[in-house]
């Protein structure tokens, strides 16, 4: 009996131990691949890249992607950027032209501002970031001003991904500069899943194993509806003029009745929004499709400074 337990016993010790050194000889496997691949951006692995790539390797993306990969590598060469940046969008939106969440919309999951000070229009009639042709280029100058302000590509995507100042924050909070893995395990920055979705896509699509939809999806510029106009009644015609205080006028002649005034407020819906933590004006803006003037102008605003729990008017028509 004594025999048979030490035997079981053993057997599921060399069962873990066989089955740790597959995972290790996968992990290394991968490691060397990833090796392999680096150009100009580093490809560390790291555990967690193992799910990563098995999640991607099965999920369909946008057709998108193909349809203007030749154009986003042809935008790439002439900046001179590593042409690894082409799978950034992924790991920003899925590779979604129609990409919308947290004030950052499209292919490259652009920021309102940022698309504003990369000359790409962005109002309540119309907004570029949903164009992959527009987007791209603004988003690839983008970058390419980050890298020159870090010499880093590593660094210009995280501040990308997260903004510069979130990438200072961690970086003082961390006391030394901490290896790019670092940033994922310590969870040092709000989205640091693009760490491994970016690298996986590119190890995928060195291998050419990602895989897409069958269906094209055409990105098209944002266009809302035209605003309703208020309906105005036609203006009656006279038939005679009215009488005046004085007494009757000529018969031959005929007044004039005004045009009743257009009532601005008419098919105007009022909503009383109550501000959160981490709104902005550009925000409130952008997610009721109203100009940051007019938030301004109605809520009697001199500054962009709102604070928390303050209640704001929006006339949306």
């Amino acid at each position: 009996m004594k025999i048979r337990a030490l035997f079981v016993i053993w057997s599921c010790i060399f069962c873990l131990t066989a089955n740790n050194c597959c995972l290790a000889t996968g992990g290394d496997a991968l490691a060397k691949e990833l090796k392999g691949m680096e150009n100009v951006i580093p490809l560390p692995y790291h555990s967690a890249l193992d799910k990563t790539v098995k999640q991607l390797s099965t999920k369909s993306l946008p057709k998108t992607f193909t349809k203007y990969e030749a154009f986003v590598d042809s935008a790439l060469m002439q900046r001179g950027m590593p042409l690894e940046l082409k799978y950034l969008p992924y790991a920003l939106s899925g590779m979604k032209a129609n990409y919308d969440f947290d004030d950052r919309y499209g292919y490259w999951a652009l920021p309102t501002l940022v698309g504003l000070h990369y000359g790409l229009s962005i109002n309540e009639r119309r907004d570029e970031r949903w164009s992959v042709e527009a987007s791209t280029l603004a988003a690839l100058d983008y970058l390419n001003d980050l890298h020159k302000r870090y010499n880093d590509w590593w660094y210009s995507i995280l501040a990308y991904a997260n903004s510069p100042t979130s990438l200072s924050h961690a970086l003082i909070h961390q006391g030394s500069e901490p290896d790019l893995w670092g940033f994922y395990d310590q969870h040092l920055l709000p989205d640091s899943r693009v760490i491994a979705d970016f690298i996986a896509c590119v190890y995928l699509g060195n291998k050419n194993k990602l895989s897409f939809n069958a269906t094209a999806v055409e990105p098209s510029i944002v266009k809302l509806p035209e605003p309703k106009q208020p309906k105005v009644p036609a203006t009656p015609v006279a038939t005679s003029a009215p009488e005046s205080a004085e007494g009757p006028t000529s018969t031959t002649s005929t007044a004039t009745i005004p045009t009743p005034k257009k009532n601005p407020s008419a098919n105007t819906e009022t909503i009383k929004y109550k501000i959160k933590k981490g709104d902005t004006l550009t925000k409130i803006a952008s997610k009721y499709h109203v100009t940051v003037a007019n938030l301004k102008k109605w809520n009697n605003l001199k500054t962009d400074r709102i604070r928390e729990g303050q209640t704001l008017t929006i006339h949306k028509k």
